[in-house]
């Protein structure tokens, strides 16, 4: 279901019409939806998307060469030629020695650019944001592989750095639901995504560091897996209609570059970018499991306000990236 400006973007938790971006004369391109919650849509305003650029972005510097992929296994170590001993008197027979034994190869380990185990360096650089061509410049950042589970905010909620009020309310919803646990957690507003990041010792990413991994870095991807149109590289219902979110890491031929899964499609993921200066709203990013169009492109933004809950919107943490190694 594609949505356009004004459009209505429903769930179980309260449907709320959907906000239009004010920006400075430039032609929004970016679609916008809500979901859940019970205010009114947040308020139009002048774009503050530059503004917040300049504040939270690395000042302007040659943009890095992108990541390189994790390296391969060191090679199996190669068997000893055969030797042929020499002959003995003239009657005695030729033997041969035998081949050297040959050492396992190591496990693969994924590069992760000196980030936590599952996260993976995305190095920075600058780019036009797509919905309003505004320059901006990211630093090297890491970014979870993997979006939040269901089984990994319960045990935040269990270690009381978290909380799980209303997050049953949405239709559908994975918390507390058996056979669910390893799909992403959903029904969460901008706190609890918040609140949540910070007890793994992470953050939100901001929407220009979101759009700079879904987009490939420098390589400006229509989609994080290239520039061939969706197909069956995400959850989604443009090929097969569905009536929730998928397990995580189930569609790795739409991964990024660097691996990041789950980039287009699936879930909505807050980010800590906002569309004006007068609303509390905050830009979701990548499309979900009940889109079929152009909003699982890199590009495209969503706008919810930050008491919105639904069962298509949850949470990526992201944190600053250690001197490269």
């Amino acid at each position: 279901m594609k949505r356009w400006t004004n459009a209505f973007h429903g769930a179980h938790a309260g449907a709320v019409a959907m906000a239009p971006f004010a920006w400075v004369t430039a032609c929004l391109l970016a679609s916008v939806s809500a979901c859940g919650g019970t205010s009114d849509p947040p308020p139009a305003g002048p774009s503050n998307l530059a503004a917040d650029a300049s504040k939270s972005a690395a000042p302007a510097s040659t943009p890095s060469a992108q990541a390189e992929p994790a390296p391969s296994a060191s090679a199996i170590a190669s068997a000893a030629p055969e030797n042929t001993a020499g002959p003995i008197a003239s009657a005695a027979p030729a033997t041969t020695a035998a081949p050297a034994a040959t050492t396992p190869a190591p496990a693969s380990v994924p590069d992760t650019g000196g980030c936590p185990a599952g996260m993976v360096r995305i190095k920075g650089g600058s780019f036009k944001l797509a919905a309003v061509k505004t320059q901006v410049t990211v630093k090297d950042y890491c970014l979870d592989v993997n979006l939040a589970t269901t089984d990994q905010y319960a045990s935040c909620v269990q270690s009381k750095k978290c909380n799980d009020g209303a997050v049953k309310v949405c239709d559908p919803s994975t918390y507390g639901a058996e056979g669910k646990g390893n799909l992403p957690m959903i029904c969460i507003d901008f706190t609890q995504a918040t609140d949540y990041c910070k007890a793994q010792g992470k953050r939100l990413p901001s929407g220009e560091e979101w759009e700079w991994a879904a987009r490939g870095g420098p390589e400006g991807r229509t989609y994080p897996w290239g520039n061939e149109p969706p197909a069956e590289q995400l959850c989604w219902s443009g090929k097969t209609k569905r009536d929730g979110p998928c397990p995580i890491g189930s569609f790795p031929a739409g991964a990024n570059p660097q691996g990041v899964l789950d980039l287009a499609g699936n879930i909505f993921q807050w980010t800590t970018t906002g569309n004006d200066v007068v609303s509390s709203a905050r830009f979701g990013r990548g499309g979900s499991w009940r889109d079929s169009g152009d909003e699982v492109k890199a590009g495209k933004t969503a706008v919810f306000k930050t008491t919105y809950r639904c069962g298509y919107l949850g949470v990526r943490c992201a944190m600053p990236a250690p001197p490269a190694p």
